[in-house]
Formats: structure tokens, C-alpha cells, sequence
């Protein structure tokens, strides 16, 4: 399967972003979730920090797959999850 990336930026997204797409005529859902981690350098060194989101994203919700990490903000950093259906029939 090939996979296809579309950036775009839906505004106010406070829990789950819904889409609905079309490919070659099949329409699929897909489901996918931001969350900000905080990323506040006073709390150890880099290594530490990076450490700290790769435990957080391998213990995250098993239902959600990593999808994209966002470029690091002040103090923040946006890790995008997409919804895995073959995860939710467990």
C-alpha cells in the first residue's frame, strides 16, 4: 500500500479530527488526534527530554499509532496519533 501525506491545518481541533476521504472511489474514515507535550528545557538536557517523549509516545493509548512529530514550540511540542482500527478490534 502506498501511503500519500496532505499537510493542512483544521483550527481548533480540541480532541479528534474526523476525515473523510475518497480513494479511487472507496470513501474511508480516518481519525486523528494532536497532543502537546510539555518541552520545557529547565527540566534536564536534551537527551533527557527526548527520552522522556519517546516513553510517552511507546506508552500511549494502543488504540492510536504515532503519525507525526511536530516541530518543537516554546514550550511545547505537537505529536499528531492516527486511529488504528486493526489496534481497536482487541
Amino acid at each position: 500500500m502506498q501511503n500519500v501525506r496532505v499537510q493542512f491545518t483544521i483550527p481548533n481541533v480540541e480532541k479528534v479530527a474526523n476525515l473523510d476521504i475518497h480513494v479511487n472511489g472507496e470513501q474511508r474514515s480516518l481519525k486523528f488526534r494532536v497532543e502537546t507535550f510539555n518541552w520545557d528545557s529547565d527540566n534536564g538536557s536534551s537527551e533527557d527530554l527526548v527520552n522522556i517523549l519517546r516513553d510517552r509516545i511507546q506508552n500511549y493509548d494502543s488504540q492510536w499509532e504515532l503519525y507525526h512529530i511536530g516541530a518543537p514550540q516554546e514550550h511545547s511540542i505537537p505529536i499528531t496519533f492516527r486511529f488504528n482500527e486493526k489496534n481497536s478490534e482487541n
